[in-house]
């Protein structure tokens, strides 16, 4: 069988299977509760047992990873009482990818952490990276996700529960290109805030958000990301990571991330603002090569005037032609995505169904979109 035949029989093969596990595991595809509270997050420390993750001078990464995910369940108990933590593990035992996901899914989890340590082939870099679940930029972080992955050939039946899923062929991945992430934005939303906390609290080497075919993220049906604490194989990090001092700061600086994403996400479903934004007048759309984001305040099938009552006090709307008959209209276009998350908040004390968008080479395009470009 040539490679092109090869991988259409692969794709179908692993659409069908994809079919099956939806079908029948509805618990995967749950609708996650997305009332004006955080009330549940899991905290996944990766590998375990037998399988000891990314091995370094002196240390393993499942006893790095479980130290620090329980230094962090205990931050979030003591200080959100009202928040349920619950772990994969919290003992050195093998947790099936496949437990991993549903233990989150059948909690109905908010939020899901899954926590890594780094390794590298060669000369070994320093720094933190947070990865969301997407298949944009495979190729540049395929061998992050295949060590990730890899921990499925230590389950005795991975092979029939995978569906012949080896995390080692590229091939294998092209199950990924079927799967859209419904919370991709809440997702990278709360690793950049795990990021900005590891840079500007823990003083890491800031190796940004990335995007990778994870099978613990692709199964999870919440907001969920896998957190690379440093890398291992480095002989100052891997010190760093097993001493008291450098466990607590980075569970710290996660817990600082998780109160941030907490505070913004039951703002934003519960916030009161009468404030407005400053703007000023601008006719035309302009096109521009770099993703910007804006905020829809409305759609309507006319043209309306830029001093039309439905825009209230806003002087500087834009209109889009989305189709013949369809206009919409936006305000506050920046190349900021954390300047337009703010917007928002201002801009729905008018229009309560306002949402932001992306403008990419003068076209509006879904924000989820215009994320996949700006991040690795």
């Amino acid at each position: 069988m040539n490679v092109m035949w090869h991988r259409i029989f692969f794709s179908r093969y692993m659409f069908l299977y994809l079919f099956i596990v939806l079908l029948f595991h509805p618990d995967t595809i749950h609708s996650q509760d997305n009332g004006s509270a955080l009330k549940t997050v899991v905290i996944d420390p990766g590998h375990g047992g037998r399988d000891p993750g990314a091995v370094g001078a002196r240390s393993k990464e499942k006893d790095i990873v479980l130290d620090v995910s329980l230094r962090l369940g205990k931050m979030i108990s003591d200080n959100y009482p009202d928040v349920e933590v619950i772990y994969t593990r919290k003992t050195d035992v093998l947790i099936e990818h496949h437990r991993r996901a549903d233990i989150a899914n059948n909690a109905k989890a908010n939020l899901f952490i899954s926590i890594h340590t780094n390794a590298a082939e060669g000369r070994c870099p320093s720094g933190t990276e947070t990865f969301v679940m997407g298949n944009t930029h495979i190729a540049a972080n395929m061998e992050v996700a295949k060590r990730e992955n890899s921990v499925i050939l230590f389950e005795d039946d991975h092979s029939t529960r995978y569906a012949n899923f080896d995390p080692n062929r590229p091939e294998s991945y092209i199950i990924f290109d079927i799967y859209q992430n419904a919370y991709f934005e809440q997702s990278v939303n709360f690793a950049g805030e795990i990021q900005n906390q590891f840079k500007n609290f823990a003083k890491r080497v800031d190796r940004s958000v990335k995007q990778g075919p994870f099978i613990v993220l692709w199964r999870t049906a919440m907001p969920s990301v896998l957190v690379e604490l440093g890398f291992i194989c480095n002989a100052e990090e891997e010190r760093y990571m097993n001493s008291e001092a450098g466990k607590q700061q980075l569970a710290t600086a996660i817990f600082r991330a998780f109160s941030s994403y907490k505070s913004k996400i039951e703002e934003r479903n519960g916030f009161h603002t009468t404030s407005q934004i400053p703007e000023v007048e601008q006719s035309n759309p302009i096109a521009s090569n770099e993703v910007e984001f804006c905020i829809q305040i409305l759609s309507a099938s006319r043209v309306l005037n830029s001093n039309s009552s439905e825009f209230k006090s806003y002087t500087n709307v834009e209109r889009f032609q989305a189709s013949p008959n369809m206009y919409r209209y936006i305000v506050g276009r920046t190349t900021d995505y954390a300047a337009a998350q703010e917007n928002l908040k201002k801009v729905r004390s008018d229009f309560a169904d306002a949402f932001i968008v992306c403008i990419v080479d003068g076209k509006i395009v879904p924000l989820a979109e215009g994320l996949k470009l700006i991040i690795e």
